[in-house]
């Protein structure tokens, strides 16, 4: 006997606050730089308003060949774009002193 499945999934209208929210900037970094949400978060916070932050690893071509092409996608769409290296995110910390 065939079961049937139900969609157990409703959509309702988000709520409203979640409505009026804005996001500042974006940012996609590799996890292994999650130690340096707060670096992170200040550099963000010296871009404008609405601006995307890639990092990649320098030995990984792959990924930054992605990142390239999402740049590139967001550029299109008007946003300002920051792309950097892992080493030049540590070299950035070294110089604030964390």
């Amino acid at each position: 006997m065939k079961q049937q499945y139900k969609n157990y999934y409703r959509f309702t209208k988000p709520p409203k606050v979640l409505l009026k929210a804005r996001l500042d900037n974006i940012a996609i970094v590799p996890a292994s730089m999650l130690p340096f949400t707060q670096t992170i978060q200040e550099m963000l916070s010296n871009l404008p308003e609405g601006a995307v932050f890639l990092c990649h690893a320098e030995e990984n071509t792959r990924q930054r060949k992605l990142l390239e092409r999402v740049e590139e996608a967001f550029r299109e769409q008007g946003h300002t774009v920051r792309s950097m290296s892992m080493r030049e995110v540590y070299t950035y910390t070294s110089k604030l002193g964390y």
